[in-house]
């Protein structure tokens, strides 16, 4: 038993540790100038010159800053603790063997670095939600691991992805600017893959009344409405709407 909890909580360190570094160094290397070229696109500015491809610092320094640099301890951190603390609990109550455990808790963290991330950047990196679709459809194969199915999966990555990504082109048709980033609609399409389509409009809905109350709560405490028209990433919202809707059975 003693065993079993020392290895449990050193796995919750490391954890924490990989997270709260993803947190502060993913958007450093891979998506500061790529922020900078998206924030200029949406602010309509017509002297935005684009590289025609985007080189990342080599492999060998973007590990050796990764391992080598400790996260810095403020309120990013903090909240990737929470996050951190709060995965592991529901995964400890909920699943029954290891390697289910350790599938979702991987995924909990990478929804955890995803929302601190687009907070941050307003950006999802294809780098993290790319593979939690496919091992989404992956953990599908394995009976242990299954959780609705390989046909239902590939319905719930499609239907996170592809009714939302109309919507966000009849938005920009009609507005003229983007509504919804591409990366929202490939998180919510690797929620479909590891729940399935049902979990799917309730997260959108949950996620929509947080950030409008959110919206609503800022505008009382802010007199001067200046800000208030800034976009705000949607991302932290569906992954909180989604750990709501699992932990609640929603």
């Amino acid at each position: 038993m003693f065993d079993t909890v020392l290895v449990g909580l050193l796995v919750l360190v490391v954890a924490l540790w990989l997270v709260a570094r993803i947190v502060h160094w993913l958007p450093a290397h891979y998506a500061k100038e790529e922020a900078a070229w998206l924030s200029a696109i949406r602010a309509g500015s017509n002297d935005v010159e684009l590289p025609v491809s985007y080189e990342p610092p080599g492999t060998a320094a973007l590990w050796r800053d990764f391992f080598c640099d400790l996260p810095p301890l403020n309120g990013r951190t903090l909240i990737a603790l929470i996050g951190v603390v709060s995965v592991a609990l529901w995964v400890w109550l909920t699943q029954a063997t290891l390697l289910p455990m350790f599938c979702w808790f991987l995924f909990g963290c990478v929804l955890v670095a995803l929302a601190l991330i687009d907070d941050q950047t307003k950006l999802l990196p294809d780098i993290l939600t790319l593979p939690m679709i496919w091992l989404g459809l992956l953990i599908q194969l394995l009976p242990e691991t299954r959780t609705v199915g390989l046909e239902w999966a590939l319905i719930g990555a499609v239907a996170g992805y592809l009714p939302l990504w109309l919507l966000a082109h009849a938005y920009k048709l009609l507005r003229g600017r983007d509504g919804l980033g591409m990366g929202d609609l490939k998180l919510l399409a690797a929620m479909g893959a590891w729940s399935g389509p049902a979990v799917l409009p309730m997260v959108v809905i949950v996620a929509s009344l947080l950030a409008i109350g959110a919206f609503l709560f800022g505008k009382l405490l802010k007199r001067d409405a200046a800000g208030l028209h800034d976009e705000r990433p949607f991302g932290p919202w569906i992954v909180l709407a989604y750990g709501i809707v699992l932990v609640l059975g929603l």
